[in-house]
């Protein structure tokens, strides 16, 4: 599975570019009630301290400034609701999960968009949603002729998970 989190950086006096932090550090599971809606116990977690892109100086602020990973090192979704998904069938799904991201200590609804292809009990994810720093409380990144950074935050999750039937 790799979570994306893309930051649209502005390099001063350069030209605009886009930042993009990875990881593969996500765990969690998910269970989908009859209703469309995610059963309370239903968690997805990143390890925030894994997150990388291509500038390690980058790296090093948004862990310490932004995220505070010292102090908070996870990131915690808490799904809710799916539009789209009626069953859980072989095919390919236009949907939106409705949840409640934690990241530091501050929890907001948000909504992902995308697909999931469903084939032989493994759902294929490709979902993304964007916000502004603040929606969360975090510190925009402003660094004196190094990096200034616009919002959107826009998050991508992209991955494979296998489908249990009870």
């Amino acid at each position: 599975m790799l979570f994306l989190t893309t930051l649209y950086q502005k390099l001063v006096q350069v030209r605009k570019t886009i930042a993009i932090g990875k990881t593969k550090a996500i765990s969690g599971k998910i269970f989908l009630n009859s209703d469309d809606s995610f059963d309370t116990i239903s968690i997805i977690k990143v390890d925030l301290s894994t997150l990388k892109s291509d500038q390690e100086r980058r790296d090093r602020y948004i862990k310490t400034k932004t995220l505070e990973v010292d102090k908070y090192p996870f990131a915690e979704f808490y799904p809710r609701k799916i539009e789209g998904l009626k069953e859980i069938k072989d095919g390919t799904y236009d949907v939106k999960v409705y949840g409640k991201p934690k990241i530091k200590d501050v929890i907001k609804n948000v909504v992902w968009i995308g697909k999931i292809n469903i084939k032989d009990n493994k759902a294929n994810v490709l979902l993304k949603t964007e916000f502004p720093f603040d929606y969360f409380n975090l510190q925009k990144p402003k660094v004196p002729v190094v990096i200034e950074i616009d919002d959107p935050i826009v998050l991508e999750v992209e991955g494979t998970f296998d489908i249990k039937k009870n």
